[in-house]
């Protein structure tokens, strides 16, 4: 039987409210103990300073001020099929859109709309399911203790959006396991498809969707399992759509291969790669060996609890067989089409395996809890021994900007012919260039600077012999040069 409708307003206590306040805010509070207690400094003293986060921000800025009339935001000129949007796509941009549109769009601004959003998830999920004190504050704990947050908490990259959205969709998925019905089906399947747009990878989690439906394999399982890798393959091409290529990208030379023998030998060998770097415990430092260490113990635990072995399929546990499911997969995509190495599978893997973790408290799990928590231990501890990854973390997150006056000469226009006249090519993806780049115009970042560029502005720091392009203005900094235009 389904749980009744009014099963999440039923009557707390005093400690269940005090936790559930403590949830919403614990963003917060460990937003101000990694920028006031750890790095001694002031969220509003935060800027953009990595090449992804400054990416992020200028696009949100432009996005969020000139709509759909920007430039490009690529990489070697190399455009999307539509629109403009960057390699990270248009979803996150969007997302980040609507907070400028209440808030404004300040250098700090990321910061806080992360802190905004993971608040939000957790109202949402108080919201939907009905905790017990116990469960709250084990949900509470393993936020302020999981290292990945610690270290992305007071940064600009997106990562927080991606745990919020996770912590969402847990609550939906709960909801719906728990209470029947076409409603919790349909937000589910929508919500699915609209965070795809935002990581393709999240294709994946339609299957504990419709691994609910099906009770054992037969022809009509089979059916379904089809109708989730086509309209997994539609959101794909949709997406790239919309997206500009990244073109030093595995999975971008993996698709161009010349034969499907080089397809092959590519495939395998980068997969190989990524499985050893995945288990090799010198690969990497120790914060990112223990957080694949963490989820091949938690993929092994759920694996042997979810009965799977046992029964043959026959009487399984659902739920750690969901985050068996879930986890998994989402390894083998990384292991396959991604990267393991350079932070780039712990940005993808973290967010997951905590949405996995908590979907597993609210079911009641709690032996993987405690292991869980020994592991966030572990994580703590190797930070206080490794300072000098914290310290790599905030390496000029609270240094000013310097103004470069050179960059006011770039002019956007309206209505242009083509979105090149409104972009500017650039060799580094630095906060004293792109925070001084003006709303609207599109960043192409391109190592080799030739005469077949397309972009109206080109900035450089050294002068450079081209015969298309020709010297605005130049300063310290460097030059800035604009397209001739043909006569």
């Amino acid at each position: 039987m389904g749980v009744p409708e009014n099963h999440i307003i039923n009557k707390l206590n005093k400690t269940q409210w005090s936790l559930i306040l403590l949830l919403i805010a614990s963003p917060w509070i460990l937003l101000f103990i990694t920028t006031s207690l750890i790095a001694h400094q002031s969220v509003y003293n935060s800027v953009p300073c990595w090449s992804d986060e400054l990416g992020y921000w200028h696009e949100i800025l432009s996005f969020s001020t000139k709509g759909i009339e920007s430039g490009y935001h690529c990489i070697n000129e190399t455009i999307p099929t539509c629109l403009y949007f960057g390699t990270h796509g248009f979803g996150t941009v969007s997302v980040y859109t609507l907070y400028e549109k209440i808030f404004g769009w300040n250098l700090y601004s990321m910061v806080i709309a992360n802190a905004l959003f993971t608040s939000l998830a957790f109202f949402i999920l108080t919201a939907l399911v009905k905790m017990s004190a116990k469960n709250l504050l084990f949900i509470v704990f393993f936020y302020l203790t999981y290292t990945p947050l610690i270290l992305y908490s007071s940064t600009s990259m997106t990562e927080l959006l991606n745990f919020s959205i996770l912590i969402v969709y847990f609550g939906f998925l709960y909801r719906y396991s728990k209470q029947d019905g076409n409603k919790w089906l349909v937000i589910l399947l929508l919500f699915c498809t609209a965070i795809s747009f935002i990581r393709i990878i999240y294709i994946i989690l339609f299957l504990p969707v419709l691994f609910k439906k099906v009770e054992r394999l037969n022809f009509k399982s089979m059916i379904t399992l089809v109708l989730w890798i086509v309209f997994s393959g539609l959101l794909f091409v949709l997406n790239n759509l919309f997206v500009s290529p990244y073109p030093d990208s595995f999975l971008n030379d993996l698709l161009n291969s010349n034969s499907f023998t080089d397809f092959f030998t590519d495939f395998t060998s980068h997969f190989l790669e990524n499985s050893w770097n995945l288990i090799n415990p010198f690969s990497e430092n120790s914060i990112q060996v223990l957080q694949r260490y963490f989820l091949m113990v938690v993929i092994i635990i759920c694996f042997i609890k979810s009965n799977v072995i046992q029964s043959k399929f026959k009487k399984l546990d659902s739920e750690f067989f969901i985050v068996f499911l879930i986890l998994f997969l989402f390894v083998l995509i990384n292991i396959g089409a991604y990267d393991v190495f350079d932070w780039r599978d712990y940005r993808v893997l973290a967010p997951i395996l905590f949405g996995c973790i908590v979907y597993l408290i609210l079911n009641d799990k709690t032996g993987i809890i405690f292991s869980s928590f020994v592991f966030n231990m572990v994580g703590i501890l190797f930070l206080f021994l490794s300072p000098q990854i914290v310290e790599s973390f905030n390496k000029g997150r609270y240094t000013k900007p310097l103004e470069n006056p050179l960059l006011n000469h770039i002019e956007y226009r309206m209505h242009t012919a083509s979105r090149f006249e409104n972009t500017i090519v650039i060799q580094e993806l630095s906060p004293a260039v792109v925070l001084n780049i003006p709303a609207g115009i599109g960043i192409s970042y391109c190592e080799v600077l030739t005469d077949t560029l397309k972009s109206k502005y080109l900035f450089s720091k050294n002068k450079l012999k081209l015969k298309t392009y020709h010297i605005i203005n130049s300063n310290t900094t460097g030059y800035l040069y604009t397209k001739i235009s043909k006569k």
